[in-house]
């Protein structure tokens, strides 16, 4: 679909639950980034999450369900959408852009067509690594639509510090929760090992400043073995999903 904030085009996946169709109820929705390596190890460029697999065994065990939107990341664009400013060179990224596709075009689009709960404590944003940097962007900057968030290894060093711009903007509301993950151990590239994990603390400790309760709102994991990997993500869908879309 055309997205009008950025000039480009983009895929979008839908997951629907399983009783979608002989149903009546509406569902909370869930945007995640990177949507190629949600559902489908043929289209992905680093395994899948296997977020379909995992929601239609809950599904089956009695669980309510969700629906998810994957939105496929723009491979070259990828940075430049989900950073407000790019990594390294400091120049403006194109995130604030992005977030007007996913507000103004794609969720309206979604609500019209489908049987959604509309409201911020129903709508989940959630990304991994740059993803995830996007995911707390929107959180932070749009609370009025973006009410839960699932960060899974987000690179907090870089700037702007999301911790900062948490004590900023104060986003929370009533019914926001976030979820972050990250390996104890986790590095990407030449980073140092446990660059994901060091300022994780730190983020929680600006949350809970501006009015999130810890384990309420708040659920922080740090996991030994985790690693940099659609793997490590697939594995912490399910803690996050539950946490994110629980009363």
């Amino acid at each position: 679909m055309a997205m009008p904030s950025l000039g480009r085009k983009r895929r979008i996946w839908l997951y629907l639950p399983p009783d979608y169709q002989s149903s009546h109820r509406r569902y909370p929705v869930i945007y995640v980034q990177d949507g190629q390596n949600l559902f489908d190890r043929a289209t992905s460029y680093a395994g899948e999450w296997q977020v379909d697999e995992t929601l239609n065994r809950l599904a089956a065990a009695g669980d309510t369900g969700a629906i998810v939107v994957g939105i496929d990341n723009g491979g070259e664009n990828r940075t430049a959408e989900y950073h407000s400013r790019l990594p390294w060179s400091g120049q403006p990224g194109q995130a604030d852009a992005y977030l007007s596709f996913l507000i103004d075009t794609l969720k309206p689009l979604i609500d019209r067509r489908f049987r959604t709960k509309k409201d911020p404590a129903h709508t989940i944003i959630m990304g991994a690594s740059s993803g995830a940097t996007l995911a707390l962007y929107a959180g932070m900057m749009r609370p009025d639509v973006f009410g839960r968030i699932g960060a899974f290894s987000t690179p907090l060093w870089l700037e702007p510090r999301l911790d900062q711009l948490a004590r900023e903007k104060k986003p929370y509301r009533r019914g926001a929760r976030v979820f972050l993950v990250s390996g104890r151990d986790e590095q990407v590239g030449d980073e140092p090992k446990g660059i994901f994990a060091k300022d994780q603390p730190a983020m929680v400790e600006a949350l809970v400043a501006v009015g999130y309760r810890p384990d309420r709102d708040v659920r922080s994991r740090i996991v030994a073995d985790g690693t940099h990997s659609e793997g490590f993500w697939a594995r912490e869908f399910e803690g996050a999903y539950r946490f994110l879309t629980a009363k």
